[in-house]
């Protein structure tokens, strides 16, 4: 059994890719603080702009079947959204485990997948302890006026 309550890992370290397996190595109840930025099947190709510290990243922020349904669920055919949600799960779980009873977590989504990770998070966190939802003002980017 891991220890609960302190970290196994460096202070203020950051993550990206898949969390899963890192997360399975972290002791219990022992992270204050989580920024969640998962996928959620934007159809759109992301890079990190020139210049800044992850400057050459990027990913395909796309679901299909052959990523999700076959590689992880093969049980699971038609909609690939379908697998999010178990996907998703999985990895909420660990994060439930690894995050301390006075720690926060703030997830970042967009309205594809949003409603899905709500019923999650209220499933595994319990729907009381949700605090507050921001939502972008869509009309003001898109005419570049300021979302404050």
């Amino acid at each position: 059994m891991r220890a609960t309550g302190k970290p196994n890992f460096q202070h203020q370290t950051i993550w990206t890719g898949d969390i899963l397996d890192t997360l399975r190595g972290f002791n219990s109840e022992c992270i204050d603080l989580i920024y969640l930025d998962p996928p959620f099947n934007s159809n759109a190709n992301y890079a990190a702009p020139i210049g800044c510290q992850a400057a050459g990243a990027e990913y395909k922020d796309t679901w299909g079947i052959s990523d999700i349904d076959l590689a992880w669920h093969g049980e699971i055919h038609g909609h690939s959204m379908m697998s999010y949600p178990i996907y998703m799960a999985i990895r909420i779980m660990e994060l439930r485990r690894v995050l301390k009873p006075t720690g926060s977590i703030y997830l970042y989504c967009d309205p594809t997948a949003n409603s899905y990770l709500r019923l999650l998070m209220d499933a595994l966190f319990g729907k009381n302890n949700h605090r507050n939802e921001i939502v972008w003002c869509y009309m003001c980017i898109e005419m570049n006026l300021p979302t404050w």
